[in-house]
């Protein structure tokens, strides 16, 4: 079975990795951009979730 963190985890991995995708497909926006997303949708959103619903 499959633990909420781990669900929650993979959710915000995924998205952010579609996200980092897509907007590495524009052309007009720049490279932070997408590392930015990947770090906060794929990292921090998780953690500080998983963290709220923990407390």
């Amino acid at each position: 079975m499959v633990s909420r963190e781990n669900a929650v985890i993979s959710v915000f991995v995924l998205l952010a990795l579609g996200l980092s995708f897509g907007t590495g497909k524009l052309e007009m926006v720049p490279s932070e951009v997408s590392l930015g997303l990947l770090l906060f949708v794929g990292v921090i959103a998780p953690m500080v979730l998983n963290e709220y619903w923990d407390g």
